[in-house]
């Protein structure tokens, strides 16, 4: 009897490690599935990446190779121009040379007047008449000549120009497909944190109150909208990814954030609004969770803060958007040269000053928010790849509320690698994404990682 009480629970218990353990090498089969899946993903996004990077490096060498031969042909062509002015000048010079030493530098009335007769007269004016013909058809000619040359002149200062900006944007493009290649050939999952990364999935409005900092998850964003709300102060909009497990402090919707959400396909969360607010979410058709609910599945307010200040929410509980599957894969270089720059400052009230320092070692802007390095609550401190200063005129709502006027066009201020660009926005409905565009028109390609916008009045 007590042999097989005991060699039941042997059984037990050897079925009971058998289950632990199949659930635990299930979970890393499954983790190890997952991250294949992951690193599969990536590949696939680095190879078409390099496709399309050795697509433009082959454009981009045919258009070098052409206007090299324009520049040629340009340069043939000056060189003849030059030759004909040459000489047509020397012709010319020939001419009134042996004027003044055959005629002892007589003018053409002198001739005139030195006629005897009627009948000299004729042959003079008819000499004068070729010679006058002559030289006005050598002196148009020099004109003519002189006109062609400093044409071509500025059509090769043109074209060098050109030369010089496609050999840059080659050589950006170079650096680029090599830097991806060698992600491929690693076969890292840090590949994602270099070139390529996960398409955002959530868009949480974070409070900027001097009473809601340091946020939390906050370094954690692919990309941080800061805008103005009322009194002057700010807030942020910041787009994940990743599931941080704490985001916050959360606060109420706005016209210009539900925008921004719209444009950029995020599941919008936010913590109340204004009737007004909330018929326009519907309207829009946004994804949308409110986190002001204390039975939603992540919900969090702490109470080392007072309210409103003290609402977050845990993304990997939340439940309402599966993780991100598309693969974004950016450039590693700029195409194009800048000016240098390695300082960023702006101000949105005096207790809003915000400064950017550039650090060639890790080529990004590490952030300061009142003279201090700009943390999260973690500690981590807030960094940024890509800072565009966006120019938006502002207007105050029926509410007395200050909102920058999304829809249109204005100027950009753009900071990269060290270097500042102008250039221009353009956003043509709600739900349209808004263009970040060179000066010249070509539409900016920033480099991976994280990326701060500043939405701020006109200067």
């Amino acid at each position: 009897m007590r042999r097989f009480r005991a060699a039941s629970i042997l059984g037990l218990v050897v079925l009971l490690l058998f289950i632990i353990l199949n659930g635990y090498f299930a979970g890393r089969v499954n983790s190890q599935v997952t991250e294949i899946t992951e690193l599969e993903d990536i590949i696939k996004a680095l190879d078409e990446s390099i496709k399309v990077s050795q697509l433009k490096i082959d454009r981009l060498a045919g258009q070098i190779e052409s206007t090299k031969k324009q520049i040629g042909q340009a340069e043939t062509e000056i060189a003849d121009a030059e030759a004909r002015l040459e000489e047509s000048t020397r012709l010319f010079a020939t001419r009134v040379r042996g004027a003044y030493i055959n005629g002892g530098g007589i003018s053409y009335l002198e001739i005139i007047l030195g006629a005897d007769n009627f009948g000299d007269l004729l042959v003079r004016v008819a000499y004068l008449e070729r010679i006058l013909n002559r030289d006005a058809n050598l002196i148009a000619s020099i004109k003519h000549e002189r006109g062609l040359i400093e044409e071509r002149k500025k059509i090769i200062d043109e074209q060098y120009s050109n030369l010089l900006a496609l050999m840059e944007q080659e050589k950006a493009e170079h650096n680029t497909m090599l830097a991806q290649r060698r992600e491929k050939e690693k076969l890292l999952k840090e590949a994602v944190e270099k070139t390529a990364g996960y398409k955002p999935v959530y868009g949480v409005v974070i409070d900027n109150h001097s009473n809601a900092r340091p946020q939390s998850g906050l370094a954690l964003a692919n990309v941080v909208y800061e805008f103005e709300v009322e009194g002057r102060i700010t807030r942020y909009l910041a787009l994940f990814s990743v599931f941080a497990p704490k985001v916050g402090p959360i606060r109420s919707a706005r016209t210009h954030s539900i925008q921004l959400a719209l444009e950029n396909n995020v599941h919008y969360i936010y913590a109340g609004g204004t009737s007004d607010i909330i018929a326009a979410i519907s309207a829009l058709g946004l994804r949308h969770t409110n986190a002001d609910n204390p039975s939603l599945p992540g919900h969090i307010r702490t109470t080392d803060r007072r309210p409103p200040h003290n609402l977050y929410i845990d993304l990997a509980k939340l439940g309402k958007e599966p993780p991100s599957r598309v693969v974004e894969v950016r450039p590693a270089f700029l195409d194009r040269e800048g000016k240098p720059c390695s300082t960023v400052s702006l101000e949105y009230n005096s207790f809003t000053k915000i400064k950017y320092q550039y650090r060639p070692a890790s080529r990004d802007y590490l952030r300061y928010l009142n003279g201090e390095v700009h943390r999260d609550a973690s500690g981590k401190e807030i960094v940024a790849r890509n800072i565009i200063i966006q120019y938006v005129p502002h207007y105050t709502d029926f509410r007395k509320r200050p909102t920058p006027d999304l829809i249109g066009s204005g100027p950009i201020d753009f900071y990269s690698m060290g270097q500042h660009f102008r250039g221009t926005w353009r956003k043509d409905s709600p739900a349209s994404r808004t263009r970040f565009c060179y000066e010249d028109g070509k539409e900016i390609e920033m480099v991976y990682g994280r990326t701060w916008i500043q939405i701020v009045r006109p200067r």
